[in-house]
């Protein structure tokens, strides 16, 4: 079954947002891939990893990424039940393929689909 493996800050200021959620919940968020990107990996504590990064517009807004199987069979889903894809499928070398899309009441979902022989605990 699809689930919830990760959230995304998409936030005006990169570097104030790591240093609030550092003081508060002692998360170390590390540059991880792309310029301006942070990730607060938990390893084996509880919870889920979370990405900082950049708002397009400036404007914060919270994504959560659900891990599918079959993504390209899932954006299908996506179109079919009204949701458009925002962010075209696109890979993350090493990890997997993700892509974004809104629902018809505009909220922003990410889908995952693992590489290969990987599981979502070994993407970090």
């Amino acid at each position: 079954m699809p689930y919830i493996n990760y959230v995304e800050f998409n936030v005006g200021d990169v570097d104030a947002s790591r240093d609030f959620y550092k003081k508060v919940f002692d998360w170390d968020p590390q540059p991880w891939g792309a310029d301006d990107y942070l990730l607060a990996a938990h390893g084996d504590e509880p919870g889920i990893d979370t990405g900082i990064t950049p708002s397009p517009d400036g404007e914060p807004f919270t994504v959560a990424t659900i891990t599918v199987d079959d993504i390209a069979g899932y954006m299908a889903k996506v179109l079919v039940a009204g949701g458009e894809i925002v962010v075209p499928r696109f890979e993350i070398p090493d990890i997997g393929e993700a892509c974004y899309f809104t629902d018809p009441t505009g909220m922003v979902v990410g889908l995952f689909q693992p590489e290969v022989g990987r599981q979502t605990s070994e993407v970090r």
